[in-house]
């Protein structure tokens, strides 16, 4: 694992979210096989964020904006709006290791928020325990709004259903255009490997002009199989784009897609850096979740 600035604590990947998730597209990733967490949190900007939970890695916040002047007004520097977005947690998790961060990335703007935890007996100690956020008002990602995040102890309790249905274990990798700049979360992760690891999460580049309206093009699942997914993608050239056979699952246009695999291989194993993507599509099991999302 990579190892952070000034000695801090490494980085992993906590929370990936994605805008543009109505109820519509939800029950289709329900019918898909994938297990929401039983709890709806409500974020400022009049955002409604559904979990989805896995054995092995980071949840998925998937949000649809209720109130899209109330959003307007809500986002902070650094982000572009209805962007996706990529928590980093310190390891150990306390707010006491984003100081050297802060201090180390001075040219990026950084900017601390605290959120207090929602629980009642929680917010009567005398200092609200709460998330720490280290936020970049100098995007680290074009594009992607990504922060560090630091929690108080003890945190809230936090029911998660990690089976799905659908075999899928948790995220592998973040899949980037080609043209996106990683060098910066290369930095944050204390190391000079570009495109970096952030714990078990690899993240990616690949050239083609089926290009989103953001960088981030799909979360990659590991699953312990394809075939309920339905027909099993050819085993040709074009679904080597991660070394295994992939299932490509749409979203909508200002989130990513879900591309799901049975692992792929880690560093030492193949490039980072993958081309062809045009070659992909058509041979990859495509599901369309229907809906356009919310319109941005």
């Amino acid at each position: 694992m990579l190892s952070g600035v000034d000695g801090v604590s490494s980085l992993r990947v906590g929370n990936i979210y994605g805008h543009g998730f109505n109820a519509e597209q939800r029950a289709a990733l329900e019918a898909s096989g994938f297990c929401f967490r039983s709890e709806v949190s409500t974020y400022a900007g009049s955002q409604l964020c559904s979990f989805l939970d896995f054995a092995h890695g980071p949840s998925l916040e998937l949000i649809e904006v209720t109130d899209r002047g109330d959003y307007a007004s809500f986002v902070p520097r650094g982000m572009e709006p209805y962007c996706p977005g990529i928590s980093l947690e310190v390891e150990d998790g306390s707010p006491a290791q984003l100081d050297g961060f802060e201090r180390s990335f001075a040219d990026l703007e950084p900017y601390r928020l605290h959120v207090a935890y929602p629980d009642a007996a929680l917010a009567e100690a005398a200092e609200s325990p709460g998330w720490h956020y280290l936020n970049f008002a100098r995007p680290v990602i074009p594009g992607a709004f990504v922060w560090l995040t630091a929690f108080d102890q003890p945190r809230p309790t936090i029911s998660r259903r990690t089976a799905h249905p659908n075999g899928v274990r948790g995220v592998t990798a973040l899949v980037f255009d080609g043209a996106t700049r990683l060098d910066r979360v290369a930095r944050l992760a204390g190391g000079t490997a570009e495109p970096p690891e952030l714990g078990d999460v690899r993240l990616v580049t690949v050239d083609g002009s089926d290009a989103g309206r953001f960088p981030l093009r799909a979360v990659v699942l590991m699953a312990d199989s394809l075939d309920v997914f339905g027909a099993q993608p050819r085993a040709d050239e074009a679904t080597r784009l991660l070394g295994r056979p992939v299932v490509r699952i749409a979203t909508n246009p200002p989130a990513w897609d879900l591309w799901i695999t049975t692992g792929i291989p880690r560093s030492a194993d193949g490039p980072k850096t993958t081309t062809g993507l045009d070659g992909v599509a058509p041979d990859c099991t495509r599901k369309q979740v229907p809906g356009p999302g919310e319109p941005v």
